[in-house]
């Protein structure tokens, strides 16, 4: 990982985030301009474009980000998917030709897979926001939740896991390139969502770390611009923040404690330039209960103890830092959504004012 203004490069405006509010993937909604709306108007500093699960299955998260892989099979009827146990060869010949081609458009979103990411264009290009977001589904999670016609999961089939995982890194170069030319002052990040790195030494789910850490790396290591990780839940971050990354989303509403346990590794990825985002408004009703000067506060504490290290102050680790939902909101009901993102907004007011102080 190189530093903020080492990795943003001299065309960009040094701006650290300060606890700007940031949204995480997906919304309840079904109209895509109540969707942007929502996003745009709650998280101007980092704009990004909303994932709409409720309006198609197209957009599940595993699926959104399939369009164009080898053997994949789509039901949307029945809302399945899964990947033929053997790829027919010119489908795997086609599609090393076009990676070979270097062009990302060759592996863009299209709109039924994503509804609300051409429709941003017009958002994006009026916005001087320093940071613009798009996301991608990670390759640990994509690979053991889609299973071939064995039911076998496609992360332990070596060549469908190389395939996957250059199709992610082109899924987020194609977002890169569609940010650079609306928005080009504003610098790029792209989350990678791991919701299965929570099952980390789990016995319930084995996630065999000599290949989940390597394909993981792969991708973090090749997408330009800041490269983030989202977790909703606890993991081992002191292997997460050995990975080529940039930002860490995680859940600081239920597992702070996670974050707190490693803070050795979480400290010093601060200092080195890293930044963290703390999901710390509850995806749930609580969100229309909690104040901001409780969500504010749990942030303050939470760096409080990370300042315990001597590695970094309070004040670092609050200028490096976003506030955001503890993970998507796609599957609450719209009014708890929007308190998500209102309280997300107001919690990162709070800070700011308590940063003044």
């Amino acid at each position: 990982m190189k530093g903020l203004k080492e990795k943003a490069g001299k065309d960009w405006e040094y701006s650290p985030p300060r606890c700007a509010a940031m949204a995480v993937g997906s919304v309840p909604h079904k109209d895509v301009r109540a969707a942007l709306d929502l996003v745009l108007h709650s998280t101007p500093e980092i704009p990004a474009w909303p994932q709409m699960p409720r309006r198609s299955f197209l957009e599940n998260m595993y699926v959104q980000f399939s369009e164009g892989l080898p053997g994949v099979i789509i039901d949307a009827d029945a809302e399945t998917i899964h990947v033929r146990n053997e790829v027919p060869p010119e489908e795997l010949a086609e599609f090393m030709e076009r990676l070979e081609s270097g062009d990302a458009g060759a592996f863009a979103i299209s709109g039924p897979y994503a509804a609300a990411l051409k429709m941003a264009a017009a958002d994006f290009k009026d916005s001087s926001a320093p940071y613009i977001k798009g996301q991608i589904t990670g390759p640990v999670s994509f690979g053991l939740s889609v299973v071939n016609e064995d039911k076998r999961a496609i992360l332990y089939d070596d060549t469908m896991r190389d395939a996957l995982t250059q199709l992610l890194v082109a899924k987020a170069r194609y977002q890169q390139d569609l940010f650079r030319e609306w928005a080009p002052n504003a610098l790029s990040l792209t989350m990678v969502d791991e919701p299965y790195l929570t099952q980390l030494g789990s016995a319930f789910v084995s996630i065999p770390a000599d290949l989940a850490f390597p394909t993981l790396e792969q991708c973090m290591k090749a997408i330009t611009g800041l490269a983030g990780i989202h977790v909703c839940g606890g993991t081992d971050w002191e292997r997460i923040v050995e990975l080529s990354v940039d930002v860490l989303n995680f859940d600081a509403a239920d597992h702070l404690d996670a974050i707190v346990a490693h803070r050795d590794a979480v400290a010093a990825f601060v200092a080195d330039g890293g930044i963290l985002a703390w999901g710390v408004v509850p995806n749930d009703k609580r969100a229309m209960e909690w104040t901001d000067e409780e969500t504010g506060r749990r942030i303050v504490e939470g760096a409080e103890a990370l300042a315990k290290t001597n590695a970094v102050t309070v004040d670092d680790i609050l200028e490096m830092s976003f506030v955001s939902p503890a993970c998507g909101t796609g599957s609450l009901p719209v009014e708890v959504a929007e308190s998500c993102f209102s309280l997300t907004a107001e919690t990162s007011h709070w800070l700011r004012a308590h940063m003044a102080e």
